[in-house]
């Protein structure tokens, strides 16, 4: 025979086949995540930057390592790391201002998607949701109300008092009349808008709560809009801001 079958030994089967791919694993730490920042590091990683006797291929290794972190806008204006690393995006070596270059976008992207990410407002439920369209509806009719006018009767000053006891709300008016500034550039679209403005940040300066600061402020708000002209006039043509108005009359 000019062909021999060779058996050979059959290998016995691993105890653990994935024992050999486990071992390139890394336990993960909250230091590496990209979004986790120690301010120490940056403050180093700074100074090694911009010492002059370092050298290049230090200040490569030390961008590579801050290109995995993504630190927030006030880190990088407080350490001003940021400006070092764009500084380096000129510099004469070639693969020093490559590396650079890379980690300054990484960092400018990052900046950019978190300030223009619209804010996520979770729902409330039903109770809260009633008593915040209430709020609203008392605001639309008094930044409405023209001089001499008594108001609506489903909406008047007494009626206030419903944020409290059961929350019903009037229907909300849509108003169709623009809100200008003197210099002729509009400020918010309608009233509306402009009461739905005031609300939320009532809501927001109450910690996000329908409370008793909430419900007392929204009371204020309404009877100065109701009652005082100038500062009707004032807001509704931002003479005078949202912010600086709810802070004038928070109630605490």
């Amino acid at each position: 025979m000019d062909k021999f079958v060779v058996r050979t030994p059959k290998s016995s089967p691993s105890s653990s086949p994935t024992k050999r791919g486990r071992m390139n694993l890394k336990q993960a730490t909250i230091e590496s995540l990209k979004g986790v920042v120690i301010i120490e590091e940056l403050e180093r990683a700074k100074i090694i930057l911009e010492r002059s006797d370092t050298t290049q291929e230090l200040k490569v290794d030390t961008l590579q390592h801050l290109k995995r972190k993504r630190p927030a806008k006030e880190i990088l204006m407080k350490t001003q790391i940021g400006k070092t690393v764009h500084k380096l995006c000129k510099s004469k070596d070639v693969d020093v201002a490559a590396a650079a270059k890379e980690v300054y976008k990484l960092w400018k992207d990052h900046v950019l998607s978190k300030v223009n990410k619209p804010t996520i407002e979770v729902r409330c439920d039903a109770k809260t949701q009633s008593f915040r369209n209430t709020a609203r509806q008392m605001l639309l009719d008094a930044l409405k109300r023209s001089e001499g006018e008594q108001g609506s009767a489903g909406c008047d000053v007494p009626g206030i008092e419903r944020i409290q006891e059961d929350g019903e709300h009037c229907e909300i008016k849509r108003a169709q009349e623009k809100l200008t500034r003197k210099d002729g550039k509009d400020e918010f679209d309608t009233t509306e808008v402009l009461a739905e403005y005031l609300e939320r940040d009532v809501y927001q300066t109450t910690r996000r709560l329908v409370n008793n600061a909430y419900r007392r402020t929204i009371r204020k708000l309404v009877f100065t809009l109701r009652h005082q002209h100038d500062i009707r006039q004032a807001v509704r043509s931002s003479k005078v801001s949202v912010e600086e108005f709810v802070k004038q009359h928070l109630q605490r």
